[in-house]
């Protein structure tokens, strides 16, 4: 995911001169080929978030489209008031690209650990928050926001994710995904790399004559509501999966939806807790230990969608 979202920045670089990348202390290899050919678009800054936004923001009152990249933890955390102020107060069109989203950096411990930057960029006025689940949907989105004139977070997944979007149509701007759509009551809505889980868990599920709808939300912001409401009713029951805490993601972004609309569906959430985690291991070790890995999302659906 990470590889497929530099490249398209590289991509668009090459075809504008508006657009900057601006790296925080990446390796020295990165972006290697488009420093050289493009070192009036390319800046490598240390350990500075909070510079690497305003520096970004006065970029982009010049006019440019400035690429920023750096773990997510230390920009949504370390940076959150220029994001607020010198980026969203100004709906500047700054793109923040946040590397290790979720558990994916889990083995460096909590302070690596991104499981609150939807809740933080969705407080943000004017700010997108996007999720892609694949390689080709990244590039997509990158493309998408090259000439979007408004601020965006993309949060990067672990690495390594196959493409499954491919026989999809073109993603559209705050547009759901369909992947699944059966005469049910059941939807499962998804965000990010757990996309991969939730289609394996719907494999699980067949095999146990269960239909289930799914549903992808690259975007958790802006959220397709009309769509929502086109698929949900008062007899709905609703299962979220996303690498995220409960508060201020997309479980939070559903049930407001409901809220608004008076919609009473039953809403199913399949995420982390909100805690500092106390073990280490893999992402995937701790997919495994939340039921977020694709056998934990199908024994949650099948003890729960009959009650």
């Amino acid at each position: 995911m990470r590889k497929a979202c530099l490249d398209a920045v590289s991509n668009e670089i090459a075809k504008n001169s508006k657009i900057i990348f601006i790296g925080s202390d990446l390796g020295k290899d990165t972006l290697h080929k488009t420093k050289k050919l493009f070192p009036n678009q390319f800046y490598m800054e240390g350990i500075a978030e909070q510079h690497l936004v305003g520096f970004a923001a006065g970029l982009a009152l010049e006019g440019f489209i400035p690429f920023i990249h750096t773990i997510s933890t230390f920009l949504t955390r370390r940076a959150l008031d220029q994001i607020m102020i010198d980026v969203g107060l100004h709906d500047l069109p700054v793109i923040l690209l946040g590397g290790g989203g979720g558990l994916t950096y889990a083995p460096l411990g909590p302070t690596h650990q991104s499981i609150e930057d939807f809740a933080l960029m969705r407080t943000v006025p004017g700010m997108s928050v996007i999720a892609p689940g694949d390689p080709l949907e990244m590039k997509e989105v990158i493309a998408d926001l090259a000439s979007f004139p408004k601020p965006a977070y993309i949060r990067i997944g672990r690495g390594g994710e196959p493409v499954v979007t491919d026989e999809l149509s073109r993603f559209k701007f705050g547009k759901f995904r369909m992947f699944k759509v059966h005469k049910t009551d059941l939807t499962l809505f998804v965000t990010g790399s757990l996309l991969h889980e939730a289609l394996d868990a719907l494999t699980m599920l067949s095999n146990h004559n269960i239909k289930i709808n799914l549903v992808h939300v690259p975007y958790v912001e802006p959220f397709d509501e009309e769509c929502f409401k086109n698929l949900v009713h008062h007899e709905s029951k609703i299962y979220v999966v996303e690498e995220h805490i409960l508060n201020g993601g997309l479980f939070s972004r559903i049930a407001e939806t409901l809220a608004t609309n008076g919609i009473r569906a039953k809403l199913i959430p399949i995420n982390l807790p909100k805690q500092f985690s106390t073990k280490y291991g893999s992402q995937r070790d701790h997919w495994i230990g939340h039921g977020l890995d694709s056998s934990g999302i199908c024994n949650i659906i099948k003890e729960t969608y009959r009650s």
